[in-house]
């Protein structure tokens, strides 16, 4: 109908993290590669995509087996028909530059779903990384609460099968962590011993998962153990209480979960689930996209406790008030638990307000889970029926004060956008750069900066030593300073760990509202880019303006002129700074990685000034910077105009997906000559 061809098209295939299926037999890899013929099937001229990042969460902190995974998979994908894929290039190289047994091992994870040979790569990658060979545990010295509790963290799976008896009942078991939780059983009680032990093991891991240092599999695997020991001891204290094994399972409570419609990503609710079932809860997974009448449904025929909602996109977030509002249509007072990466508390006070304004309907039954164990948390409070009325009222005041907070700041920002004027820009005394149009690359040894250096902000605050009147109280002098900067700087310089380079642009340009049009300096009819600029409040909340206001508007005809940079450290001062991490010397990191964020900023400002220099302004029209993800300008898309237009791949940089500059040492901004812009 639209004139759209089947070449034209992209279907996008999920992939999803190697070692997350909770099926036995399972491959999701292998489940991604059946998908590819499929879709040529459908028409051959179809094209095939994949976002690869998903594939190797939970390995940031293991580079190489990140490196691995990603080429092995590209290249078994490429095999299946895959056309182009979306990835960080420095996670991939070609399946030649491998090492061959590494590769290999890459292939059985993929292909077979092989985790033995996961853990032998993820052995090799951190061998590789801290060039030392990790030795396998031992256990036989340590107590039995440790012992238990580092098997749990290390996933240590030792097959036994067995049996134990208590009170007439038997209970039995395949692994033989079990035999110290009945040890464990006999000296703690078993929740002390969950709360005090188990607890604590299991967020640990959690932890070293939001560091990248633990992988998804190996928190799968540490769970698989945790279940063991959990499942004696649910069943020891059923045993305890006289309930008899075989009968109706006496859970703790009944949760639904799932991610809500139109979101697709499930880790963090799956890591949700385990954590519920280990703590003794029947947990009701829905999976992803889950259409919202299926929580309400699901929830009234197993007569659940509560309702669990994740989410990854903060669109799919507002999913979790309609759920809370068609709840309240329906009379159903169930409690909702919501979390994900665009959550927090104040949207959890939005999704008790379930749709309405009246603050005395507030829900007090919606909790914010910022990880899996707050759902337990939350859970255990929820199922507190003797002081659930006195919880639902202290989470009730706390959910009210925090949405007032958040009405009352929007609505207060709302009301004075409404009713204060528009700033008047004067542009009579207002000059326009007649030279020095153009874009240019600029290189530099990094001693011939070391006059443009910032020493207090790179004593005070790059390198922590605070305030210049704790500096002796903390043993360190200004001349001892001085000559560490000196050191480093020299240092910095001659290993090429910090290399300064910069790219700077005078061109046309015009506002539009609040956007700025830049064209080519040769061709005023060709537009570069757009920025654009935030409405902000003024100084003393007198009047409302953007920076846009500050350049001669496109409807009279005048062409004004912006400047444009991008300043940075170097490529290289990321990979020094890793090595001196990697070899255990933290200080020598800090020293290095402080400079070189000094360097960036203060480059920046020198770049300022060379920029104006260049131009027949006076010095009253030097301007100001202005740098997306500041007030003036939130949106991070600033950044992406700012790399296009001045070509700054060539500075060795990088854009990430959320507009962030790569590496960070690196700074952009936009600079207004007006003599009287501002920041307020």
């Amino acid at each position: 109908k639209h004139g759209v061809t089947p070449d034209q098209i992209l279907i996008d295939v999920n992939a999803y993290p190697i070692g997350a299926e909770s099926i036995e037999g399972l491959n999701f890899c292998a489940e991604t590669f059946a998908a590819l013929p499929r879709i040529k099937s459908i028409h051959p001229d179809l094209k095939t995509t994949i976002g690869v990042g998903n594939l190797t969460a939970g390995l940031g902190k293991k580079p190489y087996m990140r490196k691995v995974l990603t080429s092995v998979f590209l290249h078994e994908a490429r095999l299946k028909g895959l056309d182009c894929a979306i990835m960080n290039p420095d996670h991939y190289v070609p399946l030649e530059s491998l090492d061959e047994k590494d590769a290999e091992l890459g292939r059985k994870i993929i292909l077979d779903h092989d985790m033995g040979a996961f853990e032998e790569l993820e052995a090799v990658a951190m061998t590789k990384k801290t060039g030392v060979v990790e030795k396998k545990a031992d256990y036989t010295d340590l107590d039995l609460e440790t012992s238990i509790c580092q098997k749990i963290k290390n996933g240590f799976k030792q097959k036994a099968e067995g049996t134990v008896e208590k009170d007439g009942e038997s209970y039995p078991y395949k692994d033989a962590i079990v035999v110290q939780a009945i040890e464990a059983a006999k000296k703690h009680d078993p929740l002390d011993f969950i709360s005090n032990y188990l607890m604590k093991a299991m967020r640990e891991l959690g932890d070293g998962f939001g560091r990248g240092e633990v992988s998804l599999p190996h928190l799968l695997k540490s769970a698989d153990v945790m279940r063991h020991v959990m499942g004696y001891l649910e069943w020891h204290m059923q045993v305890q209480s006289g309930i008899k094994p075989g009968e109706a399972i006496a859970y703790k409570g009944i949760v639904v979960i799932g991610t809500v419609y139109q979101d697709v990503h499930s880790i963090g609710k799956d890591l949700a689930k385990t954590l519920l079932e280990n703590y003794g809860y029947r947990v009701i997974d829905l999976g992803v996209q889950v259409p919202l009448e299926k929580f309400i449904e699901t929830a009234r025929r197993e007569k659940a406790d509560a309702i669990g909602m994740s989410a990854l996109l903060v669109q799919t977030s507002n999913h979790m008030i309609t759920v809370s509002k068609m709840l309240k249509n329906l009379g159903y007072n169930l409690p909702i638990l919501v979390g994900g990466a665009p959550v927090n508390d104040r949207h959890a006070a939005y999704v008790a307000m379930h749709g309405q304004d009246d603050q005395n309907e507030i829900l007090g039954s919606v909790f914010y889970c910022q990880s899996g164990m707050d759902g337990v948390n939350a859970m255990s409070s929820i199922m507190d029926k003797e002081n659930w009325e006195e919880i639902y009222l202290k989470n009730k005041e706390k959910l009210a004060l925090l949405y007032r907070k958040a009405k009352g700041f929007e609505e207060s920002r709302e009301k004075l956008f409404t009713s204060l004027k528009r700033r008047k820009v004067n542009f009579k005394k207002h000059n326009v750069p007649s030279v020095g149009y153009g874009i240019t690359k600029i290189e530099f040894k990094l001693g011939n900066l070391n006059s443009a250096i910032d020493t207090k902000s790179l004593f005070s605050l790059n390198w922590k030593y605070g305030k210049k009147s704790s500096w002796g109280k903390k043993g360190v002098t200004i001349e001892e300073l001085e000559k560490l900067k000196t050191s480093w700087m020299e240092m910095a310089g001659e290993n090429k760990w910090i290399m300064p380079r910069a790219k700077m642009a005078l061109l046309p340009a015009q506002a539009d509202g609040e956007d700025l049009i830049i064209y080519h300096p040769d061709h005023l009819g060709e537009v570069l880019g757009r920025i654009n600029f935030t409405v902000c409040i003024g100084k003393g909340q007198k009047d409302k303006f953007s920076a846009a206001q500050y350049f001669h508007t496109r409807s009279s005809g005048i062409m004004d002129c912006v400047g444009l940079q991008i300043t940075t450290a170097g490529t290289e001062l990321e990979k020094a700074v890793k090595k001196f991490k990697d070899s255990g010397d933290s200080e020598s990191a800090l020293f290095l990685q402080g400079l070189g964020d000094r360097v960036a900023e203060d480059l920046a400002e020198y770049i300022h000034q060379l920029l104006h220099s260049r131009t027949d302004l006076n010095k009253e029209q030097c301007g100001k910077r202005y740098s997306p993800g500041y007030p003036a300008m939130e949106d991070l898309i600033g950044n992406k105009t700012l790399f296009e237009i001045l070509g700054a791949q060539d500075l060795g940089i990088s854009l990430t997906g959320s507009n962030e500059f790569d590496p960070t040492s690196t700074t952009g901004a936009i600079i207004c000559f007006h003599k009287d812009a501002g920041y307020s």
